[in-house]
């Protein structure tokens, strides 16, 4: 029986989808993998409009005619992508669809009022089983993860264990073997050429200008941040190990396939949300193996919490070549709400001076803040202002307008306040690109290369400047001057990504 898995996603590494194409092949079930790469998602500002057009959709049907499970990863910002995906399939073929991922997992009912079944939780021996169940045509309304659909009720299933031993799982399938990919307004299978001009318009491999191969090492994360959807995983498996690793062993053997399927990488990019988690022991045993039998650049994410010296030198001997570091906020009160009370604003520029020690062997570092916070006031923003304007260069600021994702803490704290009155609007259809039009906004914009003296910015935010320029009346002179700068930059992206 033949699978089919769908991603919406720009990013075709779809590190989670191809992993379990790679674990239904090892069971004996053949895959198709499709990648539709919804392109739109940083355009959309809070409007609804059709993600895909019916005309490409309709040349997913013949794909997908000869499968015995469809299935489709989503997030919310993807929401209307597999809604339109679903119910396109839904009127020409009478297979079962299957979907999972993060906003399945919180919130299933949403989801089956589309989808037959839903995946809620970690997805590979979940979908295993339905496989098994649906070749041999057993019943599955008792598997464990499954919500389902069945003549208008619902079947909520408790989730399975977590798999502890992440070794046991096959590397992610890059076969190109029944791939294909929407291009254009073709679907055509995915081949050599194609995987690496898609690779190289990934986020970190265009701001390196470097070909990378995205992979993890890690399935969850050391923190509780009440505005990520890691806080509500870890509700669902509150009594067992949530942060597991891979060996090194496991990960270098990946790397070293990839080299010999992909000979144009340049950069290997690990998307674990805190690499440095890993304890100093580990991470040596890794920079040698990773040394001696990959040696290319590679890109990593850590958090101030466990980022240390020891473990900074040991991976840039190995190859790091640029890091990136979620700081969010310079405010107390704003720490406190994200449950981040331990990331102090001195123990954070402590983490930012240990990474610019390396300032020579590497490339500018990247340090993610939020914007657009509910509850936030001027003096919050100034406070993170000031923080930045502390922060050792060369650096470049990553700004994240914040979306409450439902399922969070900080989208259940919005709710009870009355502050989410369009979750279409505010949510589902909003890009974390699409930043409020403020002076304080536009500071940041300003000083996101790290090209100004910090002084220069504490000039900026003196008390009765702010009051002034950050006021109601100037409201449509900042929006003049947002607009001006995403046209700039279309412009620029154009020039300079052809």
């Amino acid at each position: 029986m033949k699978i089919t898995l769908i991603s919406p996603y720009p990013d075709i590494t779809s590190f989670g989808m191809r992993t379990l194409s790679a674990y239904l092949k090892e069971k004996g079930f053949p895959t198709n993998l499709i990648f539709l790469p919804d392109t739109a998602g940083d355009e959309l500002r809070g409007e609804e409009r059709p993600r895909y057009r019916d005309e490409d959709l309709n040349k997913l049907i013949p794909l997908c005619a000869d499968s015995g499970l469809i299935g489709i990863s989503l997030m919310t910002n993807y929401f209307s992508s597999a809604v339109q995906i679903t119910e396109r399939l839904k009127s020409k073929l009478k297979i079962p669809i299957i979907w999972g991922g993060c906003h399945p997992t919180i919130r299933p009912e949403e989801c089956l009022k589309y989808a037959d079944i839903v995946c809620v939780g970690e997805g590979e021996n979940a979908i295993l089983r339905l496989c098994q169940s649906l070749q041999t045509g057993k019943p599955y309304k008792d598997l464990a993860n499954l919500w389902i659909r069945d003549h208008g009720k619902i079947k909520k299933n408790a989730p399975g264990p977590l798999i502890q031993n992440l070794d046991l799982l096959p590397h992610p399938d890059y076969s190109l073997k029944e791939h294909y990919i929407l291009k254009g307004n073709k679907i055509v299978p995915f081949n050599s050429e194609l995987l690496k001009q898609f690779l190289a318009k990934g986020t970190i491999s265009e701001y390196l200008r470097m070909v990378g191969y995205q992979t993890m090492s890690s399935r969850g994360c050391p923190h509780r941040c009440s505005y990520c959807v890691n806080w509500t995983w870890k509700k669902l498996y509150e009594n067992e190990r949530y942060l597991r690793w891979r060996s090194s062993e496991s990960i270098i053997q990946e790397l070293e396939r990839a080299k010999e399927l992909m000979p144009f990488l340049d950069l290997i990019w690990f998307s674990d949300d805190s690499f440095f988690s890993r304890n100093i022991k580990s991470i040596r045993e890794f920079g040698e193996k990773y040394q001696k039998r990959i040696n290319l650049p590679f890109f990593c994410l850590t958090s101030p919490l466990t980022i240390t010296e020891e473990k900074m030198s040991c991976l840039v001997d190995a190859g790091l070549i640029c890091i990136q570091m979620g700081i969010e906020t310079g405010s107390k009160r704003i720490q406190k709400l994200f449950h981040r009370e331990n990331f102090t604003n001195s123990r954070m520029l402590k983490g930012t001076y240990i990474i610019n020690r390396y300032r020579e062997k590497m490339k500018k570092p990247l340090y993610d803040f939020l914007l657009d916070i509910p509850t936030e006031t001027e003096e919050d923003k100034m406070e993170t202002l000031k923080f930045i304007s502390r922060i050792p260069r060369p650096f470049r600021l990553q700004l994240f307008s914040l979306v409450l994702y439902p399922g969070t803490e900080l989208y259940n704290l919005a709710e009870k306040e009355g502050l989410i009155k369009d979750e279409k609007k505010q949510i589902y259809n909003k890009s974390y690109a699409q930043k409020e039009e403020n002076y304080l906004n536009l500071l940041l914009v300003l000083f996101r290369e790290g090209s100004f003296p910090g002084f220069i910015l504490r000039l900026l935010i003196i008390k009765k400047m702010v009051r002034i320029l950050n006021s109601d009346a100037l409201h449509f002179f900042w929006k003049l001057l947002f607009l001006a700068g995403i046209k700039l930059r279309k412009i620029k992206h154009k020039l300079f990504n052809r």
